[in-house]
């Protein structure tokens, strides 16, 4: 917190009725620092291991040097009490799903509607993504932002924090500032009406403490002639344990440090911001006074806007009421980024909804830009580089799109520009990552991510506008570095059918509609089916077929693809035991395992559990990854295939060659089993020999005593030359399409199993 506040106008317009000087006798802690109050957070979640998880992520988390008191509710019920009890709450980190379905979204309504606060930060988290949308979150509800758990890493988490509690900051020091100008307005009314002078101090003294929410306990003396000593002046008005003391001169004052406050106030003739007190001078019209000091107990420190509102409430005293500047300071409040000073969000959205009004064409877009490596480097350089590089990308913005286009900044790296649509055309973005004003010749490069709406192509309100520029900008994010989405009109039905899919997933998950088909794999010296590969199925109620192309991405972005795995590895266990039964247990199925799956804490003894219930080995039960997700277990030590290996279970690294393909990283990973991508199969015979890379992957293999299976086998030319060059499995529709379990086991029981 600074030590002395903002000015709330210049010098001239100011005067000299109120000005601070510095406490130098003030006592300072034992420690040499001011203690801070805490902000405090509320969790609301029925999970205790989500609270516990939070708990530990912000054990050391601090903002503005000061920490959090996470208050934890378990239900939505217990969180409205705690919320009607107390006001000074600054973040409610919200779960949807709790007593009920919606009860999340119901104590959003109830803060906002019934309790009527405004102020608190919402943010809701789930971990049931597909029971509440992003997008109709975002538009119906006042919330600050929607997350996924599984996508609330501890730095995403502090970052959330550090940006809402600021956010708090700014609408709470708004509302204050309102209620003060109101007080100060009222106070002028109630001193107008005083009767003579100890009526007047009375007065003030007590519309001090009105103003500052405190109990009146001060006093305030008049030093009719400044040519006599301060210690002559008499007090004039007094209250709390000064009462007593109206009438009486400020020698006679038996505490010494508050008397010599004010007698140093009156010798100064400026006002003192010491240590649990405020000193406020009052200079008359004229060098030969009178002059006037009030002394009040705050007992705490207090904070700037309390402190702008006291030097408006003083000059108000002494020359009438001043409210332009006040209006500009909290303008400034309301609609400024404090860091960069330059236009936020609320800024934005008003020029945004301005925008918006304007009949078609309006020939403006909305682009929204993300700086890609902040956090990156907020970790490796600390967050005065973070802060450098807001500045530095601040200025190539301002520069890029100067006035009239609107450049704010909406949250840590995220900055919104509103302008002509022809300026902010895509390749400008390209000028933003390299072009830098101030280093011309060396400029630093800032891959951005950026998503752009052309606001006559879009139809709705200014806050959906945002809603789908947000929701570009994560698809910009999530397709790498330096990506730019556009809007396409009509995408948000895209979105809403995505969503539709989500929530009926869900259903699905929970009422058995999710099932298996099995792949065969057979083994290419002796012709005879070895394994399968198990593949999900999702057959509605109707008995209309959803394409796993359409459902599995959905899983992946929503979470669900935990669940849906853990069913598909059960369904597995359970087709191994029916294969043991039937007489083959030495059949083998794979599984795929997305990385969600594969970081989950113990994810090997979920594994080990299944494999146990029914009967059968871990090493009947292949687990297949992508080498994306073998490559970010071996980056952070290879303890988890590590662990599955150890246990028993045979791990294949599925669409070999498609990825990382690193010899290096290959040789340490502990797998069992390469497979070939189809791709790469579909080439045999089309290519040049010299440029086949199934050859190269099955030489690879053989030499690292690796089995190597082909996917995607589709002609007896394939299938020959394959057996040719040592390739020990194959699969595909010219060997056998996926089917239920009872036609694989059927297969299974033909006699002799003729060699394809």
């Amino acid at each position: 917190m600074p030590s002395q506040p903002p000015h709330l106008a210049d010098s001239d317009a100011a005067g000299t009725a109120f000005s601070f000087a510095a406490e130098t006798d003030a006592a300072a802690p034992a420690d040499g620092a001011p203690l801070l109050p805490a902000f405090t957070i509320l969790t609301a979640d029925d999970d205790p291991q989500f609270q516990a998880g939070l708990r530990l992520a912000l054990q050391h988390y601090r903002f503005q040097s000061r920490p959090v008191e996470l208050i934890a509710a378990g239900s939505a019920a217990a969180a409205a009490k705690v919320l009607s009890e107390r006001d000074d709450i600054a973040l409610i980190i919200l779960d949807v799903v709790m007593e009920t379905d919606d009860a999340g979204l119901r104590l959003v309504r109830s803060v906002r509607e019934l309790l009527g606060n405004a102020e608190v930060r919402i943010v809701l988290v789930t971990g049931q993504p597909g029971m509440s949308s992003m997008k109709a979150s975002l538009d119906l509800l006042d919330i600050s932002d929607y997350w996924l758990k599984t996508d609330l890493t501890i730095d995403r988490l502090h970052g959330i924090l550090t940006s809402n509690l600021r956010t708090w900051q700014q609408i709470r020091a708004l509302g204050r500032a309102r209620k003060g100008l109101q007080a100060i307005v009222e106070a002028g009314n109630s001193l107008n009406r005083a009767r003579g002078l100890r009526d007047f101090s009375q007065r003030l003294m007590h519309e001090m403490a009105r103003l500052l929410r405190l109990e009146p306990d001060g006093l305030v003396c008049v030093q009719e002639d400044p040519a006599v000593p301060p210690l002559a002046a008499h007090v004039v008005g007094a209250a709390g344990r000064f009462a007593p003391t109206i009438s009486e001169p400020l020698a006679a004052l038996q505490d010494t440090a508050i008397r010599d406050l004010l007698s140093r106030s009156l010798a100064d003739r400026a006002s003192i911001d010491a240590d649990g007190a405020q000193v406020l001078f009052f200079a008359g019209k004229h060098d030969g006074g009178p002059h006037a000091a009030a002394y009040i107990a705050t007992r705490r420190a207090l904070d700037a806007t309390e402190r702008e509102l006291l030097r408006v409430f003083a000059t108000n005293i002494n020359t009438g009421l001043i409210n332009v500047s006040l209006a500009s300071r909290l303008d400034r409040i309301a609609y400024e980024d404090a860091l960069l000073r330059m236009p936020n969000g609320n800024a934005r959205m008003r020029a945004l909804e301005g925008a918006m009004d304007i009949a078609a064409p309006r020939r403006r877009a909305l682009l929204l830009v993300d700086l890609d490596q902040y956090f990156q480097a907020c970790l490796t350089l600390g967050m005065e580089q973070g802060d450098l590089m807001l500045h530095k990308l601040a200025l190539r913005l301002r520069t890029t799109f100067p006035p009239p286009c609107l450049v704010a900044r909406l949250q840590d790296d995220t900055f919104a520009i509103l302008g002509d649509s022809e300026l902010l055309r895509p390749e400008r973005v390209n000028q933003l990552e390299s072009a830098d004003p101030e280093n011309p010749t060396h400029p630093p490069f800032f891959s951005l991510g950026a998503a752009r709406i052309d606001l006559d192509l879009f139809d709705g309100s200014a806050r959906e506008a945002l809603t789908i520029g947000t929701l570009l900008l994560k698809r910009a994010r999530s397709q790498g570095l330096s990506q730019l989405a556009e809007y396409v009109p009509g995408m948000e039905r895209e979105n809403d059918r995505r969503f539709t899919l989500s929530r009926q997933l869900f259903n699905a998950l929970h009422i058995g509609q999710i099932r298996i088909e099995l792949q065969p794999q057979v083994e290419l010296e002796s012709g005879r089916i070895c394994g399968a590969e198990a593949l999900a199925r999702w057959t509605r109620a109707d008995g209309t077929e959803v394409s796993p192309a359409d459902f599995i991405p959905v899983a992946e972005a929503n979470g669900l693809i935990v669940p849906l795995g853990r069913q598909v590895i059960e369904l597995a266990c359970q087709a191994l035991a029916r294969l043991r039964d039937e007489g083959h247990p030495r059949t083998t199925i794979a599984v795929n395992v997305s990385t969600l799956q594969l970081v989950r804490q113990g994810f090997t003894r979920e594994l080990l559990d299944a494999v146990a219930r029914h009967g059968v080995t871990p090493q009947q039960l292949e687990i297949e990854i992508t080498e994306s997700v073998a490559m970010g277990d071996h980056q952070s030590d290879g303890a988890i295939l590590r662990g599955l290996r150890e246990a028993g279970f045979p791990i294949a690294i599925d669409d070999f060659g498609t990825g990382y393909s690193s010899l290096g990283y290959l040789r340490t990973l502990p797998i069992t089993t390469l497979k070939i991508d189809r791709c790469f199969v579909a080439e045999i015979g089309v290519v040049p020999v010299e440029h086949e890379i199934a050859d190269m992957v099955i030489r690879v293999a053989q030499r690292m005593g690796l089995k190597v299976l082909a996917e995607g086998v589709e002609t007896a030319a394939q299938l020959a030359w394959l057996r040719e060059r040592g390739c020990h499995l194959a699969q595909g529709y010219f060997l056998g399409r996926p089917a239920s379990l009872d036609d694989f086991v059927r297969r299974l029981r033909a006699p002799g199993q003729p060699r394809p």
